[in-house]
Parts: C-alpha cells; sequence; structure tokens
C-alpha cells in the first residue's frame, strides 16, 4: 500500500477519497472495495489468507489507497505489511462532534427506506436476496460491527433483526452503541499516534484544508475547494455514490430477481392449493396413497 487511510467513519472520509482521486491517487472506497476486494477482505477476515495477499488484490486492480470498511479498521495490518506507506488520519474537531455526526448519520440512513422498507430491506440483506458482492460486503461488515465497533452488543445491527418492525425501533435499540463507539474512536487516534512515526502520518481535519494534505502527499495545491461530499442531511449524496454506482444498481437488479422469483413460487403454491382444495385434495390424497402404499411394501 502507498497510503493507508485509518480514519473512522464520519471523519471526512468521502471528502478525503475525492481529494486523493483529485491529486491522482487511486482509492479503494466502499464502493471500489465492494466491487473489487470485498472477496479477498472475506478471505482474511475468515482467517484464509494473509494481509500480504489483500495488499496483492489492492496493486491487481490498480489501487494506491484504502478507505473505510474494513481497511480503515486494519490499517495496522496494513501498515506493517506496507514498509513505505503514509498514512492518512482523518478526524473532527472533537470526540462530540465526531459522535453527533455519526449518530445523526445513522438515524438518517436507517429511516431512509421508511416502514416498512426498512424491514423488508433487512430481510433482503439477511437472506442473501443481493448480488454476490453486496453479499461478502454484509459479512463483512456484521464482523466489523460485533468485533471492533460495538462492545458486548447481543442485537443484530446489519442486518436487523427480523424481529425489529421499525427503523424506529431499531434506532432506539442501536442508539446506545453507537455513541459508544466515543471509546474507539479515540481509541483509535491513540493507536495510530503510538504506532505511526510522524515523518509518515498526517493527522488531518477537513477544515485544514488542501495545504497539509498535499505538503504530505508532495503534490501542488489544487485550483478547486476543498469537496465537502457525504454530510449529514445530504440525502442526494449516498443516492448518486451508492444507489446510482455499478455495485448499487447490480444490487437492486440483483434484489428485483430474487423479489420476482419469491413471488413466482408464492403465486404456483397458493395456485395449487387453491385447486386441490376445488378439487377435495384429490392429488395430494392419491400421493400420501402412493406413499402408504411404498411404505407397506417395504415394511413387509
Amino acid at each position: 500500500m502507498e497510503i493507508i487511510c485509518a480514519g473512522f467513519p464520519k471523519t471526512s472520509s468521502k471528502s478525503c477519497s475525492n481529494c486523493l482521486w483529485t491529486l491522482g491517487i487511486k482509492v479503494a472506497d466502499y464502493i471500489e472495495t465492494t466491487e473489487f476486494l470485498s472477496s479477498i477482505w472475506l478471505e482474511y477476515l475468515d482467517g484464509k489468507c494473509s494481509i500480504r495477499k489483500v495488499i496483492a488484490e489492492y496493486r491487481k486492480n490498480g489501487f494506491q489507497a484504502n478507505q473505510d470498511i474494513p481497511g480503515n479498521i486494519y490499517w495496522e495490518e496494513l501498515y506493517h505489511a506496507s514498509p513505505n506507506a503514509k498514512v492518512i488520519l482523518t478526524v473532527r474537531d472533537s470526540t462530540e462532534v465526531w459522535s453527533r455526526s455519526l449518530t445523526r448519520f445513522m438515524e438518517q440512513e436507517t429511516s431512509r427506506h421508511g416502514n416498512p422498507g426498512f424491514w423488508l430491506f433487512n430481510r433482503f440483506l439477511s437472506l442473501g436476496w443481493t448480488s454476490p458482492n453486496m453479499k461478502n460486503m454484509v459479512k463483512i461488515s456484521e464482523f466489523i460491527m460485533k468485533n471492533h465497533f460495538f462492545r458486548n452488543c447481543f442485537i443484530k445491527t446489519f442486518p436487523a433483526d427480523w424481529r425489529v418492525l421499525t427503523w424506529q425501533r431499531q434506532n432506539e435499540l442501536i442508539m446506545p452503541y453507537w455513541q459508544a463507539m466515543e471509546d474507539n474512536y479515540e481509541a483509535q487516534i491513540r493507536r495510530v499516534k503510538e504506532i505511526v512515526p510522524e515523518d509518515r502520518l498526517l493527522i488531518w481535519n477537513l477544515k485544514d484544508g488542501w495545504e497539509p494534505l498535499c505538503k504530505f502527499l508532495g503534490k501542488p495545491i489544487p485550483n478547486t475547494p476543498i469537496p465537502h461530499d457525504n454530510k449529514t442531511g445530504d440525502l442526494k449524496f449516498v443516492e448518486k455514490y451508492f444507489e446510482e454506482s455499478n455495485v448499487g444498481k447490480e444490487m437492486f437488479a440483483y434484489m428485483k430477481i430474487y423479489a420476482a422469483k419469491f413471488v413466482l413460487k408464492t403465486a404456483l403454491i397458493s395456485g395449487a392449493l387453491i385447486y386441490e382444495k376445488r378439487n377435495d385434495f384429490k392429488i395430494t390424497k392419491s400421493v400420501l396413497s402412493f406413499a402408504k402404499k411404498i411404505l407397506f411394501s417395504v415394511q413387509n
């Protein structure tokens, strides 16, 4: 890896990716990770390959930097396997500012599909009724939340438990755990400072602008304003970033196929039951009678 991004979610990580792309650096953010790297990351989390094999996959696909999960959580493993890598740690003004941004964003995204859309969307994900890449990313997200983001959380977070029928109830259950992530956020910052030498580390707040980032990477400062992507409250960003991406389009295409199959199977079963009822379950009785004859002949 040339650049390792170790920032938590809602530390302007999407803006950071935009800046790096503007500077000519290819970044594997959430979308790129899902499309090109989810299989290898899942192998790694399952203990089936080394971190070097993960890094080789980044290189194979032409990526110079990571962003978002799971790379930002396994930044230290990436760092120790990349002797010359530089580390960018994106931060907010304070832990309180970060926590407030995170919880508001999670409330926003949990409610995105409304009710019963929330329940249906989570059922599609939990049943695997989505694209192969998204199946991988759902498993990765579950693993990260259970093992890294939340402490002692026995509630299904993503996808939500099937018994949680509304997004409001999901927020009631999960919000305390999101708020408790303040400790993890601060621990991540401390750990990065402990491990990475100052000359290879940039602790960057988006408010600091282009200059620190460009100086750190040896790049000229662009003549464009610093981007502010994925602001909390900007519902259009996720639509454009995810739903209009190849990953999003593929996911929804698979969901439509699975939904159509379900409707067809339901219709066929319903039709068969109606037919049987109208005909005094003639076929069912014949099948049971035949089964009894076979069973009787075997016993004798």
